[in-house]
């Protein structure tokens, strides 16, 4: 471990925990070469580069990414550029929808990108992933972000979304409840644009393992309205055996047609991931 187990035992606690900081801010310093910080307001976090980090886990980590945490802002900002960017390029003022938000990876490059003029609904169903989100746009100053904890799906229900050891693989599932799994409340997105006013889309992104089968038909209005959109297919996850359910790409790419986007993948490109990923638009490309 990067700090001892004992020395976290001993001093995370509320009396010690500004010592537990410091002590943690001089060997995250010493390990990674930059200026890096570690903090408690509420929650463990890391700020680097500016930008601040909620990180409940972060004595759980045995062997830190330093390099990837001393520059995590800037790889938000790639990765978006990379994935989510690659037919359309957001503009200030625009719209952008991202069902499946995380812990903020994308909402941080969304919010740039549209800045004050603009608008980004930031929906994540997983409870945990949720309160990192909310403490993510709070502590960086994200005004024109709106998150709201809520899984999207065709009829409103009750659902539960399940706790992995890689907290970007938790999926939603229908069925009861486990030791590893919350419940979540299902509701259309359609009625959520309603209630809001969401009345245009720039861009919308979806990215929500596997779940995209029953979130789509419950955004049939909305996409209506939507000019550009990326929905992640996954069944890259049913090729490795973690169910049927996983495979959505022929479902994904046949209901975006249907509503009238004219579609592109990136078939080529060597990541597993990459070539599951729907691009769609309604006119020429911007």
């Amino acid at each position: 471990m990067w700090i001892a187990e004992e020395t976290v035992q001993r001093l995370d606690r509320p009396e010690t925990r500004q010592e537990l900081a410091r002590v943690a801010t001089k060997a995250a310093r010493a390990a990674s070469g930059e200026a890096i910080e570690i903090l408690w307001d509420g929650m463990w976090m890391r700020k680097a580069e500016g930008v601040y980090f909620p990180d409940p886990d972060i004595f759980r980590t045995a062997n830190p990414p330093w390099d990837r945490w001393c520059h995590m802002a800037a790889k938000y900002l790639r990765d978006a550029e990379d994935y989510w960017f690659h037919i359309y390029q957001p503009k200030h003022g625009d719209v952008i929808v991202d069902i499946g938000a995380g812990r903020g990876e994308d909402v941080y490059a969304f919010s740039q990108v549209v800045g004050p003029t603009g608008h980004v609904w930031a929906i994540e169903a997983h409870p945990t992933s949720y309160t990192i989100l909310s403490r993510f746009c709070e502590l960086n100053a994200l005004s024109n972000v709106t998150a709201l904890n809520m899984a999207c799906v065709d009829t409103p229900t009750t659902l539960h979304i399940e706790t992995l050891p890689v907290w970007e693989s938790n999926f939603v599932r229908g069925g009861g409840a486990t030791a590893t799994s919350h419940e979540i409340d299902g509701l259309q997105f359609d009625a959520l644009a309603s209630e809001q006013g969401i009345d245009h889309i720039d861009f919308l992104k979806m990215n929500i393992e596997g779940a995209e089968r029953s979130a789509l038909p419950g955004c049939v209005e909305a996409l209506k309205r939507t000019s550009h959109v990326c929905v992640a297919a996954h069944d890259f996850r049913a090729a490795r055996g973690e169910g049927e359910d996983f495979r959505t790409l022929t479902f994904v790419r046949e209901f975006l047609s249907e509503l009238g986007f004219r579609l592109e993948t990136r078939d080529d490109d060597p990541r597993y991931y990459v070539p599951y990923l729907v691009h769609g638009y309604r006119a020429a490309k911007d």
